[in-house]
């Protein structure tokens, strides 16, 4: 996807107040640098992971207990294998972690997986 960070190449009249509301933001331009590509695909890249219903489930669940695998599976209805996928996806992510407790892998939500679930239960809250 080409960016078009000019304001010169738009070919349609933008409202004046919005071309000074752009220039007190220093420009199109630096606004157009400010949104780094890394960022915004890092962002997108954590909807994704955000996105899926059975990883939104064990991240709440998380964020009441630990739980083991077998305990995860039983709450998203899903295979152990299935289970492993979306668990793996939440811990690349930085949201979860394992601590071994024996034979056992007890998942917690990490203090990242904190931060991101605190807000999304208060939009949910505000939204009911």
């Amino acid at each position: 996807m080409k960016k078009c960070c000019s304001l010169e190449n738009i070919d349609v009249e933008i409202p004046d107040i919005i071309e000074r509301e752009v220039e007190e933001q220093g420009g199109f331009d630096e606004i157009c640098r400010s949104l780094s590509r890394h960022d915004t695909a890092a962002m997108a890249a954590m909807a994704k992971v955000l996105g899926d219903e059975k990883r939104l489930t064990m991240l709440l669940a998380l964020a009441r207990q630990r739980m083991c695998v077998c305990m995860l599976a039983e709450l998203t209805g899903c295979t152990y294998s299935k289970c492993s996928y979306h668990i793996a996806r939440l811990k690349d992510a930085g949201l979860i972690e394992p601590e071994h407790l024996g034979n056992y892998l007890i998942y917690s939500l990490t203090s990242h997986g904190r931060e991101v679930v605190v807000p999304l239960k208060k939009i949910y809250e505000v939204k009911k």
